[in-house]
């Protein structure tokens, strides 16, 4: 009876929030190995403090294990900023990094929406519990993607809605998948760009 109550309230938060349109189903899938990292490729949409974006707006969640779950909007987006960070004729697809504690059972990502121009239009939601185990190891590694998003346009404004529950450590962070070229290097690759482009200066003067 329970999970027949619970079903029924997220379709009708759905009903509420999507003005009663049919929503499109958003893929949760496994990430085999340390293959996105927020720091290297992508900026949060929802974070801790840790997640350090460069200016990119996002929405902070509680740190350190203080809450059992989160129900978060985030920044609205104008899509030409997101499709700057993604890439021309790329999808969208969002990591999630888990942080779970040592021996504590895993935690719960209860939904998650993508509104476009302020109606729901990708859903994820679900009555199990306990549904996304952390995978990966290291700092700001995705353990998940979220994938199937709709497309928009530039014109188009952007945002998402975050449930979790059985939180049981640190924040978890959400991060949108740069392309490829699309992150701004590290300082250190700048210096040894610089120094190639001042020793082939001085080479051409020589010669």
């Amino acid at each position: 009876m329970n999970t027949k109550i619970c079903a029924l309230t997220l379709g009708l938060a759905g009903l509420a929030f999507g003005g009663g349109a049919s929503a499109n189903v958003v893929t949760l899938t496994p990430v085999d190995g340390n293959i996105y990292q927020q720091t290297v490729q992508s900026p949060c949409i929802f974070s801790n403090p840790s997640c350090t974006n460069g200016g990119f707006a996002s929405t902070a969640l509680p740190t350190g294990g203080s809450v059992n779950g989160y129900d978060a909007f985030s920044p609205i987006y104008s899509g030409q900023t997101l499709l700057n960070i993604i890439g021309a004729g790329n999808a969208l697809l969002i990591g999630l990094d888990i942080n779970q504690a040592s021996g504590q059972p895993a935690q719960t990502l209860t939904a998650f929406y993508m509104l476009l121009n302020n109606s729901i239009v990708d859903t994820f939601s679900t009555t199990a519990t306990n549904n996304v185990p952390a995978g990966n190891n290291g700092n700001g590694y995705a353990d998940y993607l979220l994938g199937n998003f709709s497309s928009f346009s530039a014109t188009d404004t952007v945002q998402f809605h975050f449930v979790f529950n059985n939180a049981n450590d640190g924040t978890e962070n959400l991060f949108v998948i740069g392309a490829p070229g699309s992150t701004v290097p590290e300082p250190a690759t700048l210096a040894l760009l610089g120094l190639g482009l001042l020793g082939a200066y001085f080479v051409r003067r020589r010669s």
